[in-house]
């Protein structure tokens, strides 16, 4: 199952691999992030959901580690190729399209099931149109944005929105077209709601 999936597997080689000319011991400082999230953990507000601290709070602890121990800059493009890699796994895996066929109306079936159990699960959303050839909702509430911000880690969301634009782009690539409505047009950008637009191509 996807949810069962563990993300680690697929980006703790990247780390390690990116990290190796950053870090003298990238490994032992991986160690010692694992074992010491459960305090992390209990300084992140309570109102967020166990299940997503738990899914959420080593990748954030990584995150402040390294920019404590190699900048922000440096920091941000390690954990966005970690973090692109693992999550666009994860993603596909959601989908399970190794016994579900590519089709637009089988996509729109998973992007609400995948909203209503899936890793997003904890976010508001809302359907607005769905029709042969266009599906759109609106998610209202993006839990992962409250979370990062709360850290101050604002700069972190994004990275899960385009994780959003390489699942979305590449599930139908020469059929479906992806798009938010617009540039800075999502919560992470201060506004109130994110649009997710799918529609078929017209056949030439």
């Amino acid at each position: 199952m996807a949810a069962e999936f563990d993300m680690k597997k697929v980006t703790t080689p990247l780390l390690l691999h990116m990290l190796r000319e950053e870090l003298r011991f990238p490994r032992v400082f991986l160690l010692l992030r694992k074992l010491t999230v459960s305090r992390f953990k209990k300084t992140i507000d309570k109102r967020f959901p166990p299940e997503l601290i738990e899914l959420a709070a080593l990748p954030l602890w990584v995150y402040i580690g390294l920019r404590e121990k190699i900048g922000e800059h440096k920091a941000f493009e390690v954990m966005r190729v970690a973090l692109l890699t693992g999550g666009t796994a994860a993603q596909n895996l959601q989908f399970d399209t190794v016994h579900k066929e590519r089709t637009f109306l089988n996509f729109a079936d998973l992007e609400i099931e995948n909203n209503r159990t899936g890793l997003v699960r904890w976010n508001t959303m809302e359907i607005v149109e769905r029709t042969a050839r266009r599906f759109e909702i609106r998610i209202t509430r993006c839990m992962f944005h409250e979370l990062a911000t709360s850290l101050g880690l604002p700069e972190l969301t994004p990275v899960v929105c385009q994780i959003d634009n390489a699942m979305f782009s590449s599930f139908l690539p020469d059929e479906m077209t992806f798009d938010r409505g617009g540039i800075g047009r999502r919560i992470a950008d201060g506004k109130r709601q994110c649009n997710f637009v799918w529609e078929l191509r017209q056949a030439a």
